[in-house]
């Protein structure tokens, strides 16, 4: 129930782009600010179902540049109209209606969940010659709204030094909301789970040619593969899983809302978080870990450098270098033949776990949005 000053307080989570079930935006912000302000989530379609008291706007997904800044308009209208008085928003498309909205005396929060410049470099869409120009570009808008705007928000540590530090801008991590018992999963499994967006630069490619290796000793031996697959990744992940000696073993699942993510990481032993080395990726957190270490799940992970900072030691995983596909089968099939081992890991996930509580970074949220309610008037 909400019972505090600001009950009547109504807020709009927005974003064009990203699902309304996002797991930042509404399993973990939006569900904990409800707790204490009317909160409205605007987002994408996607399968769901909303539960306790937000309340969710479902616009079409943007399947082209006309449907973007469609969306766009939509949540534009909504935050002018929809009785909002904050707009939290959380993709760098939605700047502008972010500065259209402060003509309108509506306070107005930018969420960053990733650095701009580096995250150019790994979209194959991008010219190379244009990754460049187009990062900076990007960023150079992004510093200029965080001026306008009564808050911003990060995601990560990696890219505060991006932005000009003041009282007006937090860091408010991907962290885990810690469940009271680790998952109940099927310890006869000989799959691994993946979960995130299926693509060459997130390692599925190596995952499955890690299976293909592990399959030549026991047939069995398969992934559960969750989260969406790209139509630019679609024709080398498919042929891949078909060479497998058992493709049958490999399982796809497209993008699964993560309140149903848990029911399927309990068909599998083990998981798998295979990244690539990339700059976005190397001082970003990657949040599927906190998730493995809450449900007590063993996992493989590469060795990225803020990931090996956090997990490298006592935390339940075992490391490879990332891309060597031959460390990856090996670290696997250690995970899958060691009962001692992984039960062992099992227990220094759920302990260090604690370390990484979204309560921490909840009460960071709430600092920032008392600041903002006190401030007076936009």
């Amino acid at each position: 129930m909400i019972t505090n000053e600001h009950a009547q307080t109504r807020l709009l989570l927005a974003s064009s782009i990203h699902r309304w079930n996002d797991v930042r935006i509404y399993h973990k912000e939006a569900k904990s600010l409800a707790s204490r302000y009317d909160v409205t989530v605007i987002g994408a379609e996607s399968p769901g179902t909303a539960v306790g008291t937000v309340s969710v706007v479902q616009l079409p997904r943007p399947r082209s540049p006309r449907r973007r800044l469609l969306n766009a308009l939509n949540i534009l209208k909504e935050g002018i109209i929809g009785g909002a008085r904050v707009i939290h928003f959380h993709d760098p498309e939605l700047i502008w209606v972010g500065l259209l909205l402060k003509l309108f005396r509506k306070k107005v929060v930018y969420d960053v969940h990733e650095d701009l410049r580096a995250i150019t470099q790994i979209r194959s869409w991008i010219p190379n010659r244009l990754k460049g120009v187009l990062g900076f570009l990007a960023h150079s808008v992004e510093l200029i709204g965080q001026w306008f705007f009564d808050g911003v928000i990060l995601a990560e540590d990696s890219y505060l030094n991006n932005f000009s530090q003041n009282d007006r801008l937090v860091v408010a991590r991907n962290y885990v909301r810690i469940d009271d018992q680790p998952l109940n999963k099927n310890l006869a499994s000989r799959k691994v789970f993946y979960a995130g967006s299926v693509t060459a630069a997130r390692g599925v490619g190596d995952l499955i040619e890690a299976i293909a290796t592990l399959q030549r000793e026991e047939r069995r031996i398969g992934a559960v593969i969750v989260g969406n697959l790209p139509a630019s990744d679609f024709e080398a992940v498919t042929q891949l899983i078909s060479a497998l000696p058992n493709p049958d073993a490999v399982q796809l699942v497209s993008y699964t809302d993560f309140a149903d993510l848990h029911l399927l990481a309990s068909r599998c032993r083990i998981a798998v978080v295979p990244l690539r080395m990339a700059r976005n990726y190397a001082r970003s957190i990657p949040t599927k870990i906190l998730d493995y270490m809450n449900w007590g799940m063993p996992f493989v992970y590469s060795r990225l450098e803020l990931t090996d900072e956090l997990f490298g030691h006592g935390s339940g995983g075992i490391g490879y270098t990332p891309g060597n596909v031959d460390e990856l089968a090996g670290a696997i099939r250690c995970l899958l033949t060691d009962p001692a081992l992984h039960q062992g890991l099992r227990r220094e996930a759920r302990e260090k776990v604690n370390k990484f509580a979204w309560e921490s970074e909840e009460a960071a949220l709430f600092r920032l949005y008392d600041d903002i309610l006190s401030s007076g008037e936009a």
